[in-house]
């Protein structure tokens, strides 16, 4: 993509009111209540676009996904997570807010045992590494400018985690905000002028391949429902508990989920048409970067610099998000009971020192933005689901070492069954035991050990463990 003068400056423009707009709440996040929920007090406004922006830092790969498969990307990635965004803000969205927790292993560690809310965090903290999403921000960086792949990845993180080290949540939501608006604009003009230089659906019928257009494209029935199954991630995210922890009202989480969930249907109309429009105007790109091809062949300058600060308000939205989720993990739940002199505000930043490192880690071991999606999905969903809706739905008082043996169980047979599948492949593609995806492995197994114990769960009162 050839990125003028002008388009630099506003890239630059942008960086520096980010930064300016993040570090302007560092007055305003004295305390630990403001620091890490914003004294509880989002409108429906600031809620609704802080939950929409952090679900979309994988913004290069649901242009590959659908420059390769078409359709079927926003079946996987759409259609599911739709559904279970409804059962998130119909049934659980008010018990969250109305607990008055502060992570998802309070909730575990209140309504079943401290053993179980242990385990539950370490599973949400590898969970909410935001890993994958500072490794898109290096390879956009690096295709952008051709900067090294590792300073690009340094240079993109630092400025994130600059402004959430100042103003914590109250910055992460702020600058979300701000990003909101961006990503909106930079991909609806993306799709007028492609519509303009290319012309309607005529264009997409007779450029793409049939299956393109079609529901479930070329993937098998498995891979479909597997990839949907991630949309139960959902349901244990610490991004989703933490917005609603942070709203006014119950009712303010409730209506924000579903404000939320339109806007989601049409930020992936936006991504899935244009994407779309890439393949079939430009069939040889490079599907990861599909959305920079497209915009160099349409945008004008200035634009263009606006669409580059579309893809980094998505990414860096994402990584902001996530940073500060598993900081606040490693400080309330891991740090804060050893550490009671030193106010959670400290220990959050040391937080994100670990996880920055850490994130680094993993992105040097797995080299793969949906290696490191995918892996840390299964294993995190497949130990979590089911004692999460235990926690919220059943009226007995659940054995604390028996909800952990099913979290661990899940968790190492998930995760044996994912090693294996990916030493063994085929094509470049992993290769499971009898076809059967990790998830639906582990999963099961959850269900099936929690069933075991079933009948010595006791309909006592919960109470604090």
């Amino acid at each position: 993509m050839t990125v003028h003068t002008l388009d630099i400056a506003l890239i630059i423009l942008y960086l520096c009111g980010l930064l300016w707009l993040g570090m302007s709440f560092k007055k305003k996040s004295t305390g630990d209540s403001n620091y890490l929920l914003a004294a509880r007090s989002l409108s429906l406004p600031a809620f609704v676009m802080t939950l929409v922006t952090t679900w979309y830092g994988a913004i290069l790969g649901v242009g590959e996904f659908i420059f390769g498969f078409g359709v079927v990307g926003w079946v996987t990635n759409g259609l599911f997570w739709y559904v279970v965004y409804l059962f998130f803000g119909l049934y659980l969205s008010k018990k969250i807010h109305t607990s008055q927790y502060v992570t998802v292993a309070d909730q575990l560690k209140h309504t079943i045992g401290r053993k179980t809310g242990k385990l539950g965090a370490l599973f949400t903290y590898v969970m909410t590494t935001p890993a994958p999403y500072i490794f898109s921000l290096g390879l956009l960086v690096n295709a952008l400018f051709g900067w090294s792949l590792w300073l690009s990845i340094i240079v993109g993180t630092v400025v994130s985690a600059t402004y959430i080290w100042s103003g914590g949540f109250r910055a992460v939501v702020r600058t979300d905000m701000l990003q909101f608006i961006f990503m909106y604009l930079g991909f609806g003009l993306l799709l007028i002028l492609s519509v303009k230089t290319f012309g309607g659906f005529d264009f997409l019928l007779g450029n793409l391949p049939e299956t393109h257009l079609t529901w479930r494209g070329e993937l098998p029935i498995q891979s479909i429902l597997v990839w949907g199954l991630l949309a139960l991630w959902t349901l244990v995210d610490p991004n989703f508990y933490q917005r609603c922890y942070a709203a006014k009202d119950a009712k303010t989480a409730q209506r924000g989920v579903f404000w939320s969930l339109g806007f989601w249907l049409l930020f992936d109309m936006l991504t899935l048409c244009t994407a779309l429009y890439a393949r079939a105007a430009f069939p040889e790109a490079d599907p990861l970067f599909s959305y920079l091809v497209l915009a160099d062949a349409v945008l004008p300058m200035l634009v263009k610099g606006l669409f580059v600060v579309t893809l980094l308000s998505i990414i860096m939205s994402t990584i902001d998000s996530f940073l500060f989720a598993s900081s606040s993990i490693v400080a309330h739940d891991f740090l804060e009971e050893t550490h009671q002199t030193t106010s959670v505000t400290r220990l959050t930043k040391k937080g994100i020192i670990v996880t920055l490192v850490l994130s680094l880690a993993l992105i040097a071991l797995f080299d793969s933005i949906i290696g490191i999606i995918y892996g840390i999905g299964t294993i995190g969903v497949s130990a979590l689901l089911c004692p999460i809706l235990i926690s919220f739905f059943s009226k007995k008082q659940w054995n604390d070492i028996h909800v952990m043996v099913s979290m661990i169980a899940a968790a190492v047979v998930s995760g044996v069954w994912l090693i294996h599948g990916w030493i063994h492949q085929e094509y470049g593609w992993p290769t499971y035991v009898f076809g059967i995806e990790p998830m639906y492995v582990g999963l099961i197994i959850s269900a099936v050990t929690l069933i075991m114990f079933k009948k010595k769960a006791l309909p006592a009162a919960r109470q604090e463990k």
